[in-house]
C-alpha cells in the first residue's frame, strides 16, 4: 500500500472562527489571535486553511514559520513572513533588508536595543504602507522558537491593530515556550486578541480522518489502535502510514483492518510516542533520500539544495530528485518560494538520528562551504556555533566579520568572540578583545565590557590598539553614567606619546562631553576648544563637529542661546554623518534647544521634528529629549492635547538618558491646569525628581493649604536652579511663584523675584523673558499697566497659559483701583484663553479672585471644547483626519506634518476615541462623508 498523505478534517468551530475574524479584518476592524495546542494537533493545518481563505478576501498574505536554530538570529522570524532572504529584490523590503543585514550599522546605533528599535521601526512602518494599500493577513507558526525581536514586533502590530485592516495570527506549542511568548499572549488578550486552543480530535472525527486518509471505513481493531492515539491528527496520519509500510492493513468486508495478530497488538496496548512512530516509518526511505534529508534536517526547517550541495559534494539537480521523492513522501513541502519539512516533528526526529559529533562536523563544513560561497555572515556563524572548537581559519574569519556579526547577531557574535579568545594566539587574542568588547556594549553588557577594556589595557597586548582600546573604555565608562572615571581614561589616554593628533582630538572633544555634564562648564569649553584646533590642524571633521558641539552646550547653557545656534550650526556642517553612536553628540536637538528657549517656536517645531526624524532613522539615544523638547514647546503654545500625545510618544522610548521624568512632570502640569490632583512622589520625602514634579505638586498645595504653602514647595526650583538646569531654562515657573507670593502677603519675595529675572534680562531679552519681568515687576508693585504690558509680550512668544495669567493679575490689580470696566475686560481675556486651553483650575482660580474684588466676568466666555464628536479634535487631530480620508499611511502622513509615526499613531487612536470609531476604514468613510478630505 502507498504511504498515506496528510489531509485536514474537523476544526469546524475553529475554522468558521477563523474566517469570520479575517472577513472583520478584511473590513478594516483588525484583530489578533493566539492558536495553541501539543505537537502534531494540526496548528499548521489550520493555519493553511486560514491562508487560503485570506488569498480568497483579498488580503496581502504573509506566512512564515520561527526555526529553533534560529532563536538567536533577532528578527529571523519575522523575516521569515516577509520573505526576506540573502536575496530579496523587492524594493518595498529593500530598507528592512539592508537593516537585517546590518549595513552601517555602527554608524547608525548606540547599541542593540536602538539598532533593534531602528528595525522595528521600518517594520511597522512597512506594514503601516500596506495598510494604506488594503488589508494584510501575517501568519507566524511555531513561535514557541521565536526570536526576541520578532515577537516584540507582534506586540506592537498587536497594539494599535484595532485600528487597521489586518488579521495576525500567532500559532505555538501549548508547552514548553519561552516566557517572551506568554507574555505576547497576555499582551494580544489585554488588547481584545482571541485565543483558539486545539483540543484532541473527538472519535466520530478520528473515525473521519481515518476514512479520508484510508479511503474506506477503519474496522473494529484497527479503530480501537486509533483511538489510543489521543486525537492527534498528526499522531493518526504517521501511525496509519507506518502500518501502511508494514503492509499492516488490509481489507476485510470493505473496511480496512489490522491483519497482525500479535501480543503488541491486544487490548490496553499503546503505541510508541510519536516521535518513535515518525523515526521508524521514515527508516523506509531510500538510503540517498534518507541521508540528504538528514543533513537538511540538522540545518534546519528551510531546506537549501544550494547549501546541501556544497556540503554533501552532491549536484544540485540530483538533490532536487531527493527533494522530489521528499515532497511526495509527505516529508517536505513546497511552499512556492522554498521547500520546508512539512511538519517541525518530522525535522526533530530526522536530525535526532545523526550522531552529536557527526553533527558539528556537518555544522563545521557547512561554515566552510558557505564561506567559500560568500554567504551571509549570521548563517555561517550559525554552523560555527552549531560545531565543536574554533580553528584558527575560524578566528581569522572571526576577527573579518565581527562588526557585521554583531550587528546582525549579536548574542552569536559575543559567544563567539568569547569561545574563540582563550585559545588565540597573542597577535589574534588583541583583536578578537577588541571586537569582544564592541559586541559587548552593543549588546549592552556595559559591566562586563568595561572589565575587559580595563584588563586589555592594563595587559597592553598590542600597542597599535592601545587607543582604540583607550576610547572604547571611555565608552563603557560613560555609558554606564560613570562620567567622572570616563574622564579619567580620557586624562590618561592623552599622557600616552603613541596617539595620533586626531585621536588627540576626539578625546578631547569627548572630554569636553563628560565635563559638560559634570557641570564643569570652563574646563568642558576649553577641552572643546582644544578639540576644534585639532580638527583644524588635521583636516578631521569629528574633532572640529564634536568640539563646536560641546562649545555650543557651554553657551547655551550660560543663557548665549543666539552664539551658541552659530557654534552648533559649524558642528552641523562639519558632522554631516549625522548622529554617530561613538561621539554622543546630537546638533539636531540642540538646535531646537536654543530655538525654543529665543521664542523661535515655529523654527523650534521643523529643527525638533528633524531630531526626531535623524534620531529614529539612526537609533539615536537623544530621542525622548527630542519628543520631551517637543512637548515642552506644545505645552508653551498651547497645544496641550498635542503636546499629551508626544509624552506619550516618548514615554514608551528606551529612556537612556533619563527623560521619563521629564515627562511625567509635564504630563501632571496639564493634568493640574485641567483640575486633576497629583500626590507627591512616593517615598521621596521633600525631593522631587524633577521641577516639573514640584511645579505640579505646588498648584495642587495652593488649592489645599493656601499659597503660602505653596510657594514654600515651588521655591527651591528656582532657588537652587543651576547646572544643566540653570535660571535661565528655569524662570518659566516664576509667574506662579510671584502670584503665589503676593497672594502670600508677601511683595517683597516678588519684587526679589523680579529682580532676579531683569538679571537675566540684561544678558539677553527676546519676548517671554521680558514678560515674566514685567509680570514678576507688575506684581510687586501692583502695577496693573505693567502687567497688561506682560500679557502683550506673551502674546507675541506665543505663551497662551501666561498670557492669560496676566491679564489675570492685571484684572484683580485694576479691581483693586476702581477701573471695573477694564478689570471685567482683562478678566474676560483670561478666561477667553483659559478655556481655549481647557485650564479649568485656572478659569476658577481667576473668577475666584475677581469676585472676591467685586468683579464678574462680562460675557459669557468661550463653550469649552467637548470631549466627544468632531468638534473635540484639536487643529492638529483635524489635520490628521483628512491626510488618513485621502489615503495616507501613517509614514506618509508623519512626513507631511514633520511627526514621527508612533506621533500619528497616537493621534489616530485619540481621534477614534473621540469620534467612538473602531477603525481608520470607518474614520475615512466618515471623513469621506463630511467633506473632510476636501477641506483637508
Amino acid at each position: 500500500m502507498a504511504p498515506v498523505s496528510p489531509v485536514f478534517v474537523g476544526r469546524q468551530a475553529e475554522t468558521a472562527r477563523l474566517h469570520a475574524l479575517a472577513r472583520q479584518a478584511a473590513g478594516g476592524h483588525g484583530v489578533a489571535v493566539l492558536v495553541e495546542g501539543e505537537p502534531g494537533i494540526g496548528k499548521t493545518s489550520l493555519l493553511d486553511r486560514v491562508a487560503t481563505d485570506c488569498a480568497g478576501l483579498g488580503l496581502r498574505l504573509l506566512t512564515g514559520a520561527a526555526e529553533d536554530l534560529e532563536q538567536q538570529l533577532p528578527f529571523s522570524a519575522i523575516a521569515n513572513c516577509l520573505g526576506i532572504g540573502a536575496a530579496t529584490s523587492d524594493p518595498e523590503l529593500a530598507r528592512v533588508s539592508g537593516l537585517l543585514r546590518g549595513e552601517q550599522a555602527f554608524t547608525r546605533s548606540l547599541a542593540a536595543a536602538n539598532h533593534d528599535f531602528v528595525i522595528t521601526e521600518a517594520i511597522l512602518d512597512l506594514f503601516d504602507e500596506w495598510f494604506a494599500q488594503g488589508p494584510v493577513a501575517l501568519l507566524l507558526d511555531d513561535a514557541q522558537w521565536a526570536d526576541p525581536q520578532s515577537l516584540v514586533v507582534a506586540h506592537r502590530l498587536g497594539r494599535g491593530i484595532e485600528q487597521q485592516p489586518m488579521l495576525l495570527v500567532v500559532a505555538t506549542r501549548s508547552a514548553p515556550r519561552g516566557g517572551a511568548v506568554d507574555a505576547l499572549e497576555r499582551s494580544l488578550v489585554a488588547r481584545g486578541g482571541h485565543v483558539i486552543e486545539l483540543a484532541p480530535l473527538p472519535p466520530d472525527e478520528v473515525a473521519v480522518l481515518a476514512h479520508d486518509l484510508l479511503r474506506t471505513d477503519a474496522g473494529p481493531r484497527l479503530s480501537r489502535l486509533l483511538g489510543t492515539a489521543g486525537g492527534n491528527p498528526m499522531y493518526i496520519t504517521e501511525l496509519l502510514a507506518e502500518l501502511a509500510e508494514e503492509g499492516a492493513l488490509a481489507d476485510r468486508d470493505g473496511r480496512m483492518e489490522l491483519v497482525w495478530d500479535t501480543d503488541e497488538l491486544a487490548e490496553g496496548w499503546v503505541p510508541p510516542p510519536l516521535a518513535e512512530v515518525i523515526l521508524h516509518r521514515l527508516g523506509f526511505l531510500p538510503p540517498a533520500v534518507r541521508d540528504a534529508l538528514q543533513t537538511a534536517a540538522v540545518f534546519g526547517r528551510a531546506v537549501e539544495l544550494t547549501e546541501l550541495s556544497q556540503v554533501l559534494g552532491r549536484p544540485v539537480a540530483e538533490l532536487a530528485d531527493v527533494a522530489a521523492s521528499a515532497v511526495e513522501a509527505g516529508i517536505l513541502t513546497d511552499t512556492g518560494t522554498r521547500l520546508e519539512f512539512r511538519q517541525p516533528l518530522i525535522r526533530e526526529a530526522l536530525a535526532a538520528r545523526v550522531p552529536p559529533s557527526a553533527r558539528a562536523a556537518l555544522h563545521r563544513r557547512a561554515a566552510q562551504a558557505l564561506d567559500a560561497d560568500g554567504a551571509g555572515v549570521e548563517r555561517i556563524a550559525e554552523h560555527v556555533m552549531a560545531g565543536e572548537g574554533v580553528d584558527d581559519r575560524t578566528t581569522e574569519w572571526l576577527i573579518d566579520v565581527a562588526d557585521p556579526l554583531t550587528a546582525r547577531a549579536p548574542e552569536l557574535a559575543v559567544e563567539l568572540l568569547q569561545r574563540a579568545l582563550p585559545g588565540a594566539p597573542r597577535r589574534q587574542a588583541a583583536r578578537l578583545r577588541l571586537q569582544l568588547i564592541r559586541a559587548l556594549l552593543w549588546r549592552g553588557a556595559n559591566a562586563e565590557a568595561e572589565r575587559l577594556a580595563r584588563d586589555a589595557v592594563a595587559t597592553g597586548d598590542d600597542p597599535a590598539c592601545d587607543g582604540e582600546l583607550r576610547w572604547l573604555l571611555a565608552q563603557t565608562c560613560y555609558r554606564r553614567g560613570h562620567l567622572r572615571e570616563s574622564l579619567e581614561v580620557i586624562e590618561q589616554a592623552l599622557t600616552e606619546p603613541g596617539l595620533s593628533a586626531t585621536e588627540r582630538g576626539r578625546f578631547h572633544g569627548f572630554a569636553a562631553v563628560c565635563l559638560f555634564f559634570l557641570t564643569r562648564f570652563e574646563e568642558a569649553r576649553a577641552a572643546a576648544r582644544r578639540a576644534v584646533r585639532a580638527g583644524e590642524a588635521t583636516g578631521d571633521a569629528r574633532c572640529t563637529g564634536i568640539g563646536d558641539f560641546a562649545l555650543a552646550m557651554t553657551l547655551a547653557v550660560d543663557g548665549d542661546l543666539e552664539q551658541a545656534l552659530v557654534v552648533n550650526d559649524r558642528a552641523f556642517a562639519s558632522l554631516t554623518e549625522g548622529v554617530q553612536p561613538d561621539l554622543q553628540v546630537d546638533p539636531y536637538t540642540l538646535r531646537g534647544m536654543c530655538l525654543l528657549e529665543l521664542d523661535r517656536l515655529a523654527e523650534a517645531e521643523r529643527a525638533l521634528s528633524a531630531a526626531i526624524a535623524a534620531n529614529r532613522e539612526s537609533g539615536g539615544a537623544y530621542l525622548p529629549i527630542a519628543h520631551t523638547l517637543r512637548a515642552r514647546l506644545l505645552f508653551l503654545d498651547g497645544r496641550w492635547d498635542d503636546a499629551l500625545v508626544e509624552i506619550e510618544t516618548a514615554a514608551e522610548l528606551p529612556d537612556l538618558l533619563g527623560s521619563a521624568v521629564r515627562l511625567r512632570g509635564m504630563a501632571d502640569l496639564i493634568a493640574v491646569h485641567r483640575g486633576a490632583t497629583v500626590d507627591p512622589p512616593a517615598g521621596t520625602g521633600t525631593s522631587y525628581p524633577h521641577h516639573f514634579s514640584r511645579w505640579a505638586r505646588a498648584l495642587c498645595v495652593e488649592s489645599q493649604q493656601g499659597p503660602a504653602a505653596a510657594f514654600e514647595l515651588l521655591a527651591p526650583a528656582w532657588d537652587k536652579a543651576h547646572g544643566l538646569e540653570p535660571r535661565r531654562l528655569v524662570y518659566r515657573v516664576c509667574a506662579d511663584l510671584a502670584r503665589l507670593a503676593v497672594a502670600a502677603g508677601d511683595r517683597d519675595r516678588a519684587g526679589a523675584l523680579a529682580r532676579d529675572v531683569d538679571a537675566l534680562l540684561a544678558r539677553r531679552a527676546h519676548p517671554s523673558l521680558a514678560a515674566t519681568a514685567k509680570l514678576c515687576h507688575g506684581l510687586a508693585a501692583d502695577d496693573a499697566e505693567l502687567l497688561l504690558a506682560a500679557a502683550a509680550d506673551y502674546r507675541e512668544a506665543g505663551w497662551p497659559l501666561y498670557e492669560g495669567n496676566a491679564y489675570e493679575n492685571a484684572a484683580e490689580a485694576l479691581a483693586r483701583q476702581d477701573h471695573p470696566a477694564r478689570a471685567r475686560r482683562a478678566l474676560d481675556k483670561a478666561l477667553e484663553r483659559y478655556g481655549a486651553l481647557d485650564a479649568t483650575a485656572d478659569a476658577a482660580r481667576a473668577e475666584a479672585r475677581l469676585r472676591a474684588a467685586g468683579v464678574r466676568r462680562g460675557v459669557r466666555g468661550p463653550r469649552k471644547r467637548p470631549k466627544h464628536g468632531w468638534e473635540a479634535l484639536t487643529a492638529t487631530e483635524q489635520r490628521v483626519v483628512a491626510l488618513v480620508a485621502s489615503g495616507l499611511s501613517n509614514p506618509d502622513i508623519a512626513a507631511q506634518m514633520f511627526l514621527s509615526r508612533r506621533t500619528v499613531q497616537s493621534h489616530v487612536s485619540s481621534i477614534l476615541g473621540k469620534l467612538e470609531l473602531s477603525s481608520r476604514v470607518e474614520l475615512a468613510v466618515q471623513a469621506a462623508e463630511r467633506g473632510t478630505v476636501q477641506a483637508g
